[in-house]
């Protein structure tokens, strides 16, 4: 009867031990690479009748176009690209009719990279204070 006993507690102890075992294969998955991001900064200064815009651009990982989109409100004003088939400084000129709101967007393999804005966006009002509870 004991080494029936033994036998069930040595199952149990087998089942436990098999069940404390990793689930995937292999067992140490590794790292992952990251992609190749393109890399880029810029900045924008106002000049009489227009603006120019500098582009650093310090990581691209093959070939390609900075597309440059200029915005008036909400309007497309203006549409540019420049060919980059690596690390470099870059320069644009746009034109600006009045002191109203203007912004760049430029996009690498349509997918919208970096946003410089000149002048104050047009908000909604707040909204009016509730009336004051009488007392």
């Amino acid at each position: 009867m004991r080494k029936a006993f033994r036998g069930v507690w040595a199952l149990l102890g087998l089942a436990v031990l098999l069940g404390c075992r990793y689930t995937f294969v292999p067992l140490d998955p590794g790292k992952a690479a990251f992609p190749d991001r393109v890399m880029l900064s810029g900045t924008i200064q106002v000049v009489e009748h227009g603006a120019v815009v500098k582009l650093s651009l310090r990581r691209m990982p093959e070939p390609g176009y900075l597309e440059l989109r200029w915005y008036k409100d909400e309007q497309l004003f203006e549409e540019k690209s420049i060919w980059a088939e690596g690390p470099g400084e870059f320069e644009a000129r746009f034109d600006r009719i009045d002191e109203g709101y203007y912004r760049l967007v430029v996009l690498v393999k349509n997918s919208p990279l970096l946003q410089l804005e000149l002048g104050t966006p047009l908000l909604p009002s707040p909204p009016a204070p509730p009336p004051n509870p009488s007392p």
